[in-house]
């Protein structure tokens, strides 16, 4: 894997490359001395969350590319359908990098790990994402094991969105504490139906009306009708706010 990912740092302008689970869970890594695990952990939150966002309108995804002031970020689907964990390669890369030979190299990159991943069983093994193993003094580069998810993150993972927890303590990096895996559905079917008219947006009013109706304690699937009740607010024509709400009623008596 360390060489598959040192093919896409010999491109000018890389300066990280990771891949995460869909828990952002930083799976892989090869980054410049700078990136240490505690960044990189961050970057994979915001990057599940985002792609989250894409899955409500485009839920079989296969590239995102996003563009700041200082570079980009370049997201590949690792997933193969009905096949091992969610994963995505994240690319990080600065203003210098040339998006023409990128565009080749990353999909060579992408084609390579998925067959590696496949022969292995989807496994990690190696040094931990701590850093430890680096290829260069200017490098540092790491995997872990993919963890066995509990029986719920398995579930709302094959969704392709990241609500999960189980009681109070439950968090996941939606920020959102679920009571069941039957919560954690009714969210789901709440924020997929919302997005048909809101669109990706759909998520941040999910999570805001879900802290407004259960503050102190994990949302349950009891409280969907509550929700429902919060979240048309957000859609203007009355004949879609009654469509999402037939939409969700339906899906969760299925």
């Amino acid at each position: 894997m360390d060489k598959i990912f040192q093919s896409l740092h010999e491109l000018e302008g890389v300066n990280g490359t990771l891949i995460v689970d869909a828990g952002g869970n930083v799976m892989a890594f090869k980054a410049h001395s700078m990136y240490d695990a505690a960044i990189l952990q961050q970057v994979s939150r915001a990057v599940v969350n985002a792609l989250d966002s894409v899955k409500l309108v485009q839920e079989e995804w296969e590239s995102v590319t996003t563009h700041f002031t200082e570079g980009r970020l370049l997201l590949r689907n690792l997933s193969v359908r009905g096949k091992g964990p969610q994963l995505a390669l994240c690319v990080i890369a600065d203003a210098r990098l040339n998006p023409s030979f990128a565009s080749v190299a990353v999909r060579v990159a992408v084609g390579k790990l998925k067959a590696l991943l496949e022969s292995n069983g989807y496994s990690f093994g190696g040094p931990s994402a701590s850093g430890s193993g680096s290829s260069t003094t200017s490098q540092s580069s790491g995997t872990m094991p993919i963890a066995h998810p509990v029986p719920l993150q398995t579930e709302v993972a094959s969704s392709g969105l990241s609500w999960s927890g189980l009681g109070t303590s439950g968090m996941s990096a939606s920020g959102v504490a679920v009571a069941d895996a039957e919560s954690a559905a009714a969210l789901t079917h709440c924020t997929k139906a919302l997005a048909r008219s809101v669109g990706p947006i759909a998520k941040i009013f999910v999570k805001d009306a879900v802290r407004r109706i259960s503050p102190d304690r994990p949302f349950s699937k009891d409280q969907t009708k509550r929700l429902l009740a919060e979240l048309t607010q957000h859609i203007e024509n009355a004949n879609d706010a009654a469509q999402f709400q037939r939409t969700v009623l339906s899906a969760l008596a299925s």
